[in-house]
């Protein structure tokens, strides 16, 4: 009852911040009539993503933009449920459901943990662990990697000896929790969180951010944040003796091998993402190909995916069951995506005003600053503030404000979109920071009390990978 009444709070403050908003805010310094209409709606949708939640608010927010007339109804829903994130997201999910259900990534988690040199080696065990969780991550979305991950090292804790609260337990958990965090933002292939701002870069500074250009970023990023998390477990040094029960040969054995369809599924996924990378890896190699692959873009590669394990099948069984994995697609995510994406519009549009706006607010407080030093406050900020609410709320606030700030200057503002949302997306603190974060605090695998110290030394070491990813960005990027 409790919470419920607390819920009910939010919403009568939403609803006070927007009209306050309407009736105090005045169209000068730039915002027009439609940019105050939106702004009123924009806080408080913002309001309640970070208070309450992010799908029914989500389609009122559609709502209530088509009724600000800054975009017609059909704009609305073209740029937000039609948006390329929406559909992109759903389809990506679908393979990794397919993944998920033939057991191909238990079977790569294992097989990870299982090399014989682990054997004996506590430190060797977690750094094949974490590295599996993200080199898995970069082709899998984060939640559903966070439940199979939380499983399996639920099961490998069981193996050590080790229960809930014990260091070596904590790490565990924290490490994979630390490495789920990463993969969120290091790739775009079945992310929604990179497809949201690479649309926003595409609509708002009209840069096109390839699959293989932030990859080529984010691969470098996991690398150095994978030496980041075995840095801070290096610094926990929690007590591993209990790894000696580890029987690396009988985990082995234990382990199921893979079926036909599991080795179909991964060969799909594989020729996906092959299909995706190609035309940006080869485009000097095969230009006329190249060019129309890139112009059928990432999504059709995936939906052919989609049919061809439709249409396989072993067992009298497709190695897809496509109805039964819509429904783990976690709709509301998709909504939240294609909803962010389309107050993309509005924000940027001259018939608002709302950037012109923004830049004659903030402009002032940073006026002689070098542009590097701007991008390092938004840095930090964006990385005290992801840890306390939504990231993806992060993400796309600090992008917009660094497009005001920056968009004038030298910097190059493909490298700031990647790294800014790199910075954004490391929330670690907090059960609220990030959407899988509840499936580790949730149960109890971790507490804030018990890991804030190692969070806050993670924190401060991506915040150093970030400041190195900038240069190297804009280095890689050209």
């Amino acid at each position: 009852m409790k919470a419920v009444k607390k819920e009910y709070m939010h919403y009568l403050i939403a609803l006070i911040i927007g009209i306050v908003l309407a009736v105090a805010l005045q169209p000068t310094n730039g915002l027009t009539d439609l940019g105050v209409r939106v702004i009123a709606i924009l806080i408080p949708v913002l309001y309640l993503w970070l208070t309450t939640n992010t799908h029914w608010t989500s389609l009122l927010a559609l709502g209530l933009l088509v009724c600000t007339q800054a975009m017609t109804a059909n704009e609305v829903w073209a740029n937000s449920l039609g948006h390329f994130v929406a559909i992109t997201v759903i389809v990506y999910m679908l393979l990794n459901v397919c993944l998920k259900e033939t057991g191909v990534i238990d079977k790569i988690a294992i097989w990870f943990v299982t090399r014989k040199f682990v054997q004996g080696r506590p430190y060797a065990f977690m750094a094949m662990f974490f590295a599996s969780n993200i080199i898995i991550g970069l082709f899998m979305d984060n939640l559903s990697l966070a439940v199979i991950y939380v499983a399996i090292a639920g099961s490998l804790c069981e193996r050590i000896g080790v229960q809930k609260g014990d260091p070596f337990y904590v790490c565990i958990f924290t490490g994979t929790l630390w490495g789920n965090v990463i993969l969120s933002i290091a790739s775009p292939i079945a992310h929604a969180l990179p497809n949201i701002i690479m649309g926003l870069a595409e609509t708002q500074l009209g840069i096109s951010i390839s699959y293989a250009d932030w990859l080529m970023v984010g691969v470098p990023f996991s690398v150095i944040m994978f030496f980041a998390i075995m840095i801070a477990v290096r610094i926990w040094n929690p007590d591993t003796s209990a790894f000696k029960n580890f029987d690396v040969e009988a985990v082995k054995r234990d382990s199921k091998p893979l079926g036909k369809d599991g080795k179909i599924a991964a060969v799909v996924f594989i020729i996906v993402v092959i299909f995706v990378l190609a035309p940006s890896i080869l485009k000097g190699v095969m230009p006329v190909v190249m060019g129309y692959l890139n112009s059928v873009g990432v999504v059709v590669p995936a939906i052919m995916g989609v049919v061809a394990l439709t249409l396989i099948r072993v067992d009298n069984k497709p190695v897809l069951d496509v109805p039964a994995a819509f429904r783990q697609v976690p709709f509301p995510v998709v909504i939240f995506a294609g909803t962010v994406s389309c107050f993309a519009v509005p924000i940027s549009s001259e018939a608002t005003g709302i950037s012109v706006w923004l830049g004659n607010i903030f402009q002032p407080l940073v006026e002689g600053l070098p542009a590097m030093a701007v991008v390092v406050i938004l840095m930090i900020v964006a990385i005290i503030m992801t840890n306390f609410l939504s990231n993806t709320v992060t993400m796309v606030l600090f992008f917009n404000i660094g497009v005001v700030l920056l968009a004038n200057g030298s910097l190059h503002m493909g490298a700031f979109t990647i790294v800014i949302a790199l910075a954004a997306s490391m929330a670690t603190i907090t059960p609220s920071a990030a959407v899988p974060s509840p499936l580790f605090f949730g149960p109890g695998h971790l507490t804030m009390t018990g890991t804030i110290k190692w969070n806050l030394i993670f924190v401060v070491l991506s915040f150093f990978a970030c400041l190195l990813m900038m240069p190297l960005a804009t280095m890689l990027l050209g």
